[in-house]
């Protein structure tokens, strides 16, 4: 019960790191999302697919449908500085989630 909520939670922030990340006006803030974004892309694309293949599509829709919404709210809503901490924020606790999933013994 407790892995597929730790999946959602990593992968709807890895999920929020891209879509904040695509919300970045041009510049040096989008130079400095490469090493999150390349990071929440690969991590959230292979706990993606370990957790669709366990617990269905459903688990994906749910972790990245407020995702989205996030990204686009808080975009709208901070500064690019602000945001940019926002994106490395959440990256950094969706890499918390991901060590705690990855070290969750498999269901078998």
């Amino acid at each position: 019960m407790q892995e597929p909520l730790v999946y959602g939670i990593a992968l709807a922030l890895f999920g929020f790191t891209v879509f904040a990340t695509a919300r970045i006006p041009l510049g040096l803030m989008l130079v400095g999302c490469i090493p999150a974004v390349f990071v929440a892309l690969v991590m959230g694309f292979t706990m993606g697919v370990y957790a669709a293949d366990l617990y269905g599509w459903g688990l994906l829709v749910v972790a990245l449908v407020p995702a989205a919404a996030g990204a686009w709210y808080v975009s709208r809503r901070f500064r690019p500085r602000d945001l940019l901490i926002a994106i490395y924020l959440a990256w950094a606790v969706g890499l918390v989630f991901a060590l705690i999933g990855v070290q969750m013994p498999d269901v078998g």
